[in-house]
This record gives C-alpha cells, structure tokens and sequence, in this order.
C-alpha cells in the first residue's frame, strides 16, 4: 500500500507523472482489493445460514489476514470434490489449513452446483478460493479446466463407504450415481487421495496436497497443519460446521484409533461386516473396487 499512498501525493501534471499516477492508481486499487476484497462483506454469511450454506466463512485466524500475508498476484481455484465419507472434508481443510499456515489468504466455500458466475465472482476477492462439492455436471467437463488448474478428489474402499453410511443413518447401500460421479471428477482429476493413506500417514498426505497445490512448505507447517487437522471437533448442532464443514459425528472412532498407524489395513478401516452386501458392492462396482486396487478381478 506504500506505492498507493505515493499515489496520493502526486500533483504535477507532466505526461511522466501522469502515466505514474495510472500505474499507482491500479496498485492502489489492486492493494484495497487485498486488504478488504472485491466481495467485501457481502461474501461473509450474516450467521442465519443452514446447512448448505454457499457463502464465505473464515475462522478466526484468517479473519485477521492483513498486508503481512502472502496475497497472490494471480487468485486460483482448487476444487476438492470427492464423494461423500470418502475423506472429501479432510482434503477441503488440509487444503484450507496449508494455506493458513502459509499465511496465503484463501477463502473457502461449499458448493451445490457450480457455475461460471459463482467461480467468477467468488474469484474476485483478490485471495485464492477452495470450494468443497460433490456432484458431477455434465457441463463441468468443459467449464473446470477453463478455472482451475488444481481439481483434487479422494476415494476410498466403497465397503467402507457403506460402513459409515450406515453409521451416520444415511442409507443401506449406495446409489449407481455415487460411483458414476466419482469415475466423472476421476476423468478431471489433478490429484486423486486415497482415504486409507490418510488414516496411516496423514503427514505424508499433506506434503503430496502441498507439493501438487505449488506450496512451499517446511516439515514444521506440516506438523502444524496435522495437528490442526487432528483438533478439529465435529458439530455441536444438527448441521455442519460452517468453517470446518464437519457434521455431528463427522469422524468415526475406528478411524480416530488408526489414526497414523502406518499399519493399519484396509479391511480394518472398513469394517463393513456385511458379506451380502460386500459382494454386492463387487458385482456391481468393479470398475471402481478393481479400478482402485481394493480387489483382484
């Protein structure tokens, strides 16, 4: 902002002045940008939102990002779009928390349906944007790789996946579309994050996220960063936390007690114990069970 303030100062009306003050004018203009964002305001949920809420919700740390930040020259988009009960919301906050960590001011959303204008405006506020989503479109395909050049999604055994339906009284079985949209983001995918690997070695995941995402780091801010993962608490009411997108009940205690056991076993973080419904799975998924490694064809 020192160069705006420059700006402020300049009174003779020379061609060189002149064409300075236009140049000081855009920093100046480029620096309120930073400071307070082309949304401003109206980004942040005034607090009476529910539970698909789209706006803009900052935790107190990136509340007081200021001038000391790393702010981008060139905001971008990293879309986290694994399925659901997949490690989806554990990819959405690494990716927030790195950022944070790097002092990179990032702003983070949930989704429904993504379009253009959302992308458009939301990538005006002058800092980098994550968005959490879940459903494919078929006009995504087109649409993404115009934004975004990072596009991460997580997957994980659909036995599992069924588990912890089960858990949370979601549903029984999954639908043919979970995995129909899933194969679509696998098509789009910049990076693609195994939930188990998380479980054994989330410090490892971390560094791979922040390697691919183009962020330096140190093994310190990825120490930090796991240790802020691993505080994150569930919801208290009946929808999810707005920052951290955690439900009530978010995080199962299998996975708490494996929680970096670099040994720990597929099978044991996917207690599905339900072997009717586990060969089901293999019949009818094995583009995704074979795909992914879970089982032999």
């Amino acid at each position: 902002m020192h160069r705006a303030i420059q700006f402020l100062r300049l009174a003779a009306p020379s061609q060189q002045r002149g064409c300075q003050a236009q140049l000081l004018c855009h920093e100046y203009s480029r620096g309120w940008r930073r400071y307070f964002g082309k949304l401003g305001a109206t980004a942040d949920c005034d607090g009476r939102c529910h539970a698909e809420c789209e706006q803009r919700h900052l935790d107190t740390v990136e509340r007081t990002r200021d001038s000391s930040w790393a702010w981008p020259e060139e905001p971008q988009l990293i879309v986290c779009a694994g399925p659901e009960r997949s490690g989806s919301t554990w990819l959405f906050n690494a990716a927030r928390l790195l950022h944070r960590q790097l002092r990179v001011p990032c702003d983070s959303y949930w989704i429904h349906t993504l379009t253009e204008d959302k992308l458009t405006e939301r990538l005006s506020s002058g800092a980098h944007v994550i968005i959490k989503t879940h459903l494919w479109e078929p006009q995504y395909r087109e649409m993404l790789p115009r934004f975004s050049r990072h596009i991460v999604i997580t997957h994980r055994d659909l036995r599992g996946v069924v588990a912890s339906y089960r858990r949370v009284g979601w549903a029984r079985s999954l639908p043919r579309k979970y995995v129909d949209d899933h194969m679509q983001w696998r098509s789009l995918a910049t990076l693609d994050v195994k939930y188990e690997n998380v479980v054994r070695d989330g410090k490892l995941q971390l560094a791979e996220l922040a390697s691919h995402l183009g962020l330096p780091f140190s093994d310190g801010d990825i120490a930090a960063v796991h240790r802020d993962l691993a505080d994150l608490q569930s919801s208290r009411r009946a929808g999810p936390d707005q920052v951290t997108k955690l439900w009530p009940g978010h995080i199962s205690i299998d996975t708490k007690k494996y929680m970096d056991c670099a040994d720990a076993e597929d099978a044991g973080l996917n207690p599905l114990e339900d072997e009717t419904e586990e060969q089901s799975l293999l019949k009818r998924f094995p583009e995704f069970m074979v795909g992914y490694g879970y089982t032999s064809a």
